[in-house]
């Protein structure tokens, strides 16, 4: 890329793309389903916020084999209709699904879910008939599997035929052109393309070109600051760099937003937000994640007071990640702290 330099070789991380698809779920989960499954989208009230049922799901956790990396979400929604469903949405994370074997257990595995699901709710909600439970697979890195998998149980006339969606995210990649063009109404074409681009740029001493120009087709897009930001964030997630090239990316990510007046999550402050994040669990505070955010309210808006400082320094997790998102769009102190 011009203006870029290329430098010496250097170890690259790991990407990890269980947790940001994680997040990209939450933040963008009709956008999602309106890009992914447009026929489903259409099912669902747009009204009504979908609730996230992680400890439901954790519940009835299905024991994983030793290393394999997935991201699983239950939903609930409401219906046009009125009536309440669940969406169960396996994402799978590493390119395991080979030979008919893996494809079957997979299969099984989102039959089984669903299973325990409906059992789980009906004893919850002492219902008669199991609720309408929607299983939809997404792979990220898995073509030639279809639009649909089967898991089939059948023994002298008798079992089990059950047929669920799978997106192939691949086959986006042909239509690239597409994902652009409805990128501005949906954010979430913009995490799709991050996806290709990290599974098509392997070698990440290859990405700082096509990861910076993902990051400047941002404007473009016309994305509001708290948007931009979050769709930033999972760019960074999505494609890792190595350590020796992410001071030329940043720094080329700082001149865009100087000349665009653009307001990013940078590299320094997302290594910050990971390690408050580390502290949090393993002292049970959040010394680094208050530590961030008073560097970017002191760089915003100047020196603060003692209270401020001490609202900062008192707050749970939770809301310090709600005022960190925040601070990308504010135009006052008041408005970082809103909820």
């Amino acid at each position: 890329m011009p203006g870029l330099d290329t430098a010496l070789p250097a170890a690259a991380p790991i990407d990890d793309h269980d947790s940001p698809w994680k997040e990209a779920l939450e933040v963008f989960f009709l956008q999602a389903l309106e890009l992914l499954v447009p026929g489903l989208h259409a099912e669902i009230d747009r009204t009504a916020a979908p609730v996230f049922l992680d400890k439901e799901l954790q519940a009835i956790a299905l024991p994983g084999k030793k290393g394999r990396r997935f991201v699983d979400k239950l939903v609930q929604v409401r219906l046009c209709s009125g009536a309440a469903a669940w969406l169960l949405i396996h994402v799978e994370v590493e390119r395991r699904l080979r030979g008919r074997k893996s494809l079957s257990l997979f299969a099984w595995r989102m039959y089984e879910y669903r299973h325990r699901i409906q059992t789980r709710l009906m004893r919850q909600s002492d219902l008669a008939l199991p609720p309408p439970v929607y299983s939809l697979g997404i792979l990220l890195d898995n073509p030639g599997v279809g639009d649909h998998l089967v898991y089939t149980d059948e023994h002298r006339g008798q079992g089990v035929h059950f047929t669920f969606p799978v997106v192939e995210l691949e086959a986006w990649r042909s239509r690239w052109d597409e994902l652009e063009s409805r990128a501005a109404g949906n954010p979430f074409a913009v995490v799709v393309m991050a996806q290709l681009q990290a599974n098509r740029y392997r070698d990440k001493r290859t990405r700082l070109g096509p990861k910076f120009e993902l990051v400047r087709s941002l404007r473009r897009y016309g994305y509001a600051p708290n948007t931009a930001g979050q769709i930033y964030r999972l760019i960074e997630w999505m494609i890792t760099l190595p350590k020796d090239l992410e001071p030329e990316y940043l720094r080329a990510v700082n001149a865009l937003s100087e000349e665009h007046k653009m307001t990013y999550v940078t590299l320094i402050e997302r290594e910050g937000i990971k390690r408050g994040r580390v502290e949090g669990r393993v002292e049970g505070r959040v010394e680094g994640q208050a530590d961030l955010l008073l560097r970017q309210v002191r760089r915003r808006f100047g020196a603060v007071d003692e209270a401020t400082e001490q609202r900062i320094r008192s707050a749970r997790a939770r809301d310090l990640e709600t005022w960190s998102l925040n601070i990308l769009d504010a135009a006052t102190l008041d408005d970082v702290f809103r909820d």
